[in-house]
């Protein structure tokens, strides 16, 4: 099994894995009216990518057309808003409404002596500052698919693949965390920094999109700071020209959840923590999920797993 093979089953099993996590939320009490529906899809779907996964390498198959290879690459990264999306749906279902932001807040003072994510903003409420660190924020939306966009239209596929599984991996953990461990995070409990920050272009914008679309309970650990530090550790090994580019944005918008108060200091913390970890040990995740028998080292050079690679590395 090729080292693309690896990482397309690895994706799959992965998905398939987080869809009967998550489907085991609406096995609970307070489950809305169309648990049974929403359960069938996630089971169906489940065993849909199961069976992808488990295709022999080198059978006879019928064509692919260009448009069916691209959705099957693409399918994981573009289904995340819909993920999100349902996680509200699936914290109430498991919790009925109750949110762990008083445990957070504990945590907040423990370790800060305070709130930041109330305090930063108030200590420093410059047009300037906040615009940049909005700014900062809003780019997770680019750190997301820019890096994989670039591989792909590159041609790198094995590698673009391996850099989906790894973010893809990021996202199912923290969304694991927004289903059974729901916090809300200040945005919902707390005004919005205001007075000459509200000003701003960015903030504005900032704060419609998540108002347009954020899901309740998925504060913590902050899956955008998570997945900018995975994106800023993948970049590192795949497209090291632009890791510098990624790293700061990826400051930028920790600082900025947090200035924002949109996150607690303790969510930010946590995300960095675990994004970097997560990316780091996706090789291993990939091999235990697809029983490979040789170790996932990374050879000078070559693949982020085992195996040489048929293009250069470098960005």
């Amino acid at each position: 099994m090729n080292s693309t093979t690896v990482a397309r089953s690895a994706t799959e099993r992965l998905f398939a894995a987080y869809a009967l996590l998550s489907a085991l939320a609406l096995a609970f009490p307070r489950r809305p009216l169309y648990a049974a529906l929403l359960a069938a899809l996630h089971v169906a779907a489940a065993a849909v990518l199961l069976r992808a996964s488990l295709a022999v390498p080198g059978a006879r198959r019928r064509p692919v057309s260009p448009a069916a290879a691209w959705l099957r690459d693409w399918y994981p990264l573009l289904l995340i808003p819909a993920l999100y999306t349902e996680l509200a749906v699936l914290n109430r279902a498991v919790h009925g409404g109750r949110y762990f932001d008083p445990l957070l807040q504990r945590w907040e003072m423990a370790v800060f002596g305070g709130q930041p994510s109330r305090g930063l903003a108030a200590a420093a409420p410059h047009l300037w500052l906040s615009e940049a660190l909005h700014g900062a924020y809003l780019s997770y939306y680019i750190i997301i698919y820019g890096p994989p966009l670039l591989l792909y239209l590159r041609g790198r596929r094995a590698e673009f693949r391996q850099v989906v599984f790894a973010l893809m991996l990021t996202f199912f953990v923290h969304y694991a965390f927004f289903i059974y461990f729901p916090v809300q995070g200040p945005r919902y409990l707390f005004p919005a920094p205001a007075g000459e920050m509200a000003r701003g272009w960015l903030y504005r914008l900032s704060h419609f999109l998540l108002e347009a679309g954020s899901s309740q309970g998925a504060a913590f650990p902050s899956s955008h700071v998570a997945v900018a530090a995975a994106q800023t550790w993948l970049s590192a090994r795949y497209l090291p020209r632009l890791a510098p580019w990624v790293g700061v944005l990826t400051l930028g918008l920790a600082l900025g959840a947090v200035y924002g108060g949109f996150h607690y200091a303790t969510d930010a913390a946590a995300g960095l923590l675990l994004g970097v970890l997560l990316a780091a040990a996706a090789p291993a995740a990939a091999g235990l999920l697809t029983g490979r028998a040789e170790p996932l080292e990374r050879p000078a050079g070559g693949s982020y797993y085992a195996g040489p690679l048929s293009r250069d590395t470098r960005a």
